[in-house]
């Protein structure tokens, strides 16, 4: 994927709002300048991220487990090419990124 487009796609997934659901249909928060019949794609949030507390282990043995599967993946190993493209694509996170958030502050046009 070049990376102007794959700044477009992450400039088009930037435009979030969040809502609530009351009674079938999902209240925004904020309005939004999006043309009328624009498909959205809707998904509960999450309350937890990543592992819960009480999945962890607590006894020695299963630290000493959970030690080993993490000790068991491989290290990635990028050849330059890689490395660079994957540059690219972070410098072109922080691009649009800071853009959606300067539109969001109203800093630009």
């Amino acid at each position: 994927m070049a990376f102007g487009r794959l700044a477009d796609t992450i400039s088009e997934q930037l435009d979030i709002v969040h809502g609530t659901f009351r009674n079938g249909r999902v209240e925004l928060d904020e309005p939004v300048d999006w043309p009328d019949g624009s498909r959205v794609e809707v998904s509960a949030e999450s309350e937890s991220i990543g592992m819960r507390e009480e999945d962890w282990p607590q006894t020695p043995e299963g630290i000493a487990a959970l030690v080993a599967r993490m000790e068991a993946f491989e290290p990635l190993e990028f050849t330059p090419e890689e490395e660079a493209e994957i540059a690219a694509a972070r410098q072109a996170v922080r691009e649009v990124t800071i853009a959606a958030v300067r539109k969001k502050m109203g800093l630009d046009p």
